[in-house]
Formats: structure tokens, sequence, C-alpha cells
């Protein structure tokens, strides 16, 4: 039924629990898995140094964020502006991402899948998934729901509600 599986990850509960079905449906259509992340551009400081600390990644990327906190406490890291203006090094969101693929990668091959590739996406993640679906055939994509906590998400909806809308493949959303 499925030859080629995608699942977008951001690292949280819902898109780990889309992981493991997106994995799970890999094995039995024994379909390749392309696993994406693609850094929110509403990421801030402290929720990069949470995530840090939760996930037990290297001094280097703590020793960053401290730095960073230092030169401005409310930086929105994620936009481009803000690396330039400050002169921000975007290689910490890139750090994070790759930390996030590696480990989605690691825990789909340590379950039997041979066929898997990891990819840092870039720009609006709705629209880095509903390009990455096209370009690589997917006929399948896996993500978790999480809805936006701010006043954005009630105007603009989720990157699930979006790729969900406009994929032109089947969508399996996970709680």
């Amino acid at each position: 039924m499925f030859k080629n599986i995608l699942c977008s990850t951001d690292g949280s509960d819902h898109s780990n629990k889309a992981l493991e079905l997106a994995i799970d449906l890999a094995k039995k259509y024994d379909a390749s898995l392309l696993i994406l992340h693609v850094p929110h551009r509403s990421e801030n400081i402290d929720a990069l140094q949470r995530f840090a600390e939760i996930e037990g990644l290297g001094q280097r990327v703590n020793t960053e964020i401290r730095r960073l906190q230092s030169i401005d406490p409310g930086l929105n890291l994620a936009t481009g502006s803000a690396f330039q203006d400050s002169g921000i090094s975007p290689g910490l969101l890139v750090e994070v991402g790759q930390h996030i693929i590696d480990g989605a990668r690691g825990r789909a091959e340590q379950n039997g899948l041979e066929n898997v590739d990891a990819r840092l996406g870039g720009g609006d993640p709705a629209d880095s998934i509903l390009r990455c679906i096209n370009e690589a055939n997917i006929d399948c994509v896996v993500m978790g729901s999480r809805g936006l906590s701010d006043i954005k998400g009630l105007f603009l909806g989720s990157v699930s509600h979006k790729v969900a809308n406009h994929a032109t493949c089947t969508c399996i959303t996970v709680k």
C-alpha cells in the first residue's frame, strides 16, 4: 500500500508517537522511511535550553544558549533577521535539529528498518513538509498533532492542519 513514508518530527511527545507509527507502517509495508525536521520560527532561547537539558545535548549547545541569553533574553533564534542583527550563528538550530533526526533515525534502525533517510528542512515547516512530499514521491505522511499555544495558532492553524489540507497523499496525524 505505502512505498515511501515521511515522518516529520520536532522532538515532541506527539511527534515521537508519530515516529513509532511510521516505523510500524514502514515495516509492515516494506516501505522506505524519510524523517524530516524543520526548526520552528517561533523557538526561543528558553525553549532551546530546556530542550538541550532534557535531551542531554553537549556542553557546546548549553554554553551557546547561555551566551545568547546574555545578549537578549527574548531573542527569537529562528528568524533570519535575529541571526543577522546579533551575529548569532544559525548552527545552534542546525545542531539541535540534527540531534532530533539522528535520534529518530537511530530508533528506526533499532527497530529493523534499513531504508531510512533523515533530512533537515528549512523555512516554514508546513511548506517544507509539503515540498518534501512532492520531491520525494511520498505516499503517506505521519506527523504529530500539536496546536500552537499563542494567538497566531488560532488564526493560522497548526503545521499538521496545513499539511493535511494541502498534501496530495495520505496524512496520518497522531495525538
